[in-house]
């Protein structure tokens, strides 16, 4: 097996304020593998860009240590802290950060400046770098004559230029419109790719963490959640938190009533039985019950499953798909459906749920 591209161990990082001490990050420790995507995710305040700051060395951390390719950047315990411009990788940043006043090709010349190349080589190796992004037409341009998503190309071309093939990315796509970054999503994945480089990749957006992520790290109050790939993220969250974090998830309070190959749970809606469950879960213990909307459905539900009984509160049309909220015993649950469905509003459906789509997670009372 190869090293991981970059290691961070029992890193933790405190600042210091006039009301206190905040942790931003709390013994936190994750492997990159090389050409792996892994993307931060988490509400604000959660401690992913910090994590990332540390990673570039642009914040010194209070303890832990960090490796990158091998090399010992930053280590609390052996005083060892290599500053930003030494640790071998590129960043992006939501801002763009270019220079107003230097061309589109002189920006993505930059950091090539002090690395011994010449000039001529130099300016070959960022041509190639705006070819890639689609830019290749651009280089005699200045920022100010572009479009966000151009700019964002050109901050991207400068990241792959150096050729170290580590690229941290903080929240680049925030500051653009919905098309443009669904359009840059792809372009990311395919340049990606190509020059098979690693990425580090922060954003509070669950569908770009979806979308782009080999892995995901859901970050919640300093600490790391969970880690897995975009379906075991989604379909098997290991905590009440991510599963309510990552997408939209119906919940609901029950009881344990019996453990076996299915967990039994007594709810306001009558007795479910459920797939998704801790193994230390025992009768008589309080749970949450969650499922997200697209795994109920409506009638012509298969054997086994779970059935309970609504009303149709409302329709919400969203064009690829409509939400219907039912009122329950449990309260008020949403169904996601692709196809309109033959009940109006304020009469009676059935709901069904298969019991493997259902998650049980222990609830404090």
């Amino acid at each position: 097996m190869t090293s991981p591209r970059v290691s961070v161990r029992n890193l933790t990082k405190i600042y210091k304020t006039k009301r206190g001490s905040h942790v931003a990050l709390d013994n936190v420790s994750l492997d990159i593998d090389a050409g792996e995507f892994v993307v931060l995710l988490g509400p604000s305040g959660c401690g992913k860009t910090t994590l990332l700051r540390c990673i570039a060395g642009l914040e010194e951390p209070d303890a832990g240590e960090i490796i990158i390719d091998g090399k010992l950047v930053f280590s609390s315990e052996k005083g060892v802290y290599v500053p930003p411009e030494r640790r071998d990788l590129s960043m992006v940043f939501q801002s763009y950060a270019l220079w107003p006043h230097l061309s589109v090709l002189d920006n993505v010349v930059y950091p090539l400046r002090n690395t011994g190349k010449s000039s001529a080589d130099a300016s070959v190796l960022a041509k190639e770098a705006l070819a890639k992004v689609g830019l290749g037409d651009y280089s005699a341009r200045f920022p100010g004559q572009l479009s966000g998503g151009q700019q964002q190309r050109v901050a991207l071309a400068r990241a792959i230029v150096s050729g170290d093939g580590l690229i941290l990315f903080d929240e680049p796509l925030s500051n653009l419109d919905a098309k443009v970054r669904e359009r840059l999503r792809l372009e990311l994945l395919s340049l990606q790719s190509q020059i098979n480089f690693s990425a580090v990749y922060v954003t509070h957006d669950q569908i770009e963490a979806l979308a782009l992520a080999d892995r995901i790290a859901v970050m919640d109050v300093g600490r790391i959640a969970q880690v897995g790939s975009p379906e075991q993220i989604y379909d098997y969250p290991n905590s009440r938190y991510v599963a309510d974090f990552i997408g939209s998830a119906n919940e609901f309070a029950g009881t344990v009533k019996s453990v076996g190959d299915v967990l039994t749970v007594e709810t306001a809606i009558g007795e479910l039985e459920v797939g998704n469950f801790h193994s230390d879960l025992v009768a008589g213990q309080p749970v949450w019950l969650v499922v997200r909307p697209e795994h109920c459905s409506f009638d012509g539900v298969g054997e086994g499953y779970n059935r309970f009984s609504g009303t149709l509160v409302r329709t919400l049309y969203l064009g690829a798909s409509r939400q219907h909220f039912v009122e329950t015993a449990a309260g008020e649950l949403v169904v996601t459906t692709q196809t309109p469905i033959a009940v109006g509003e304020k009469e009676p459906v059935t709901i069904g749920c298969a019991p493997q789509r259902i998650h049980a997670f222990p609830r404090e009372v």
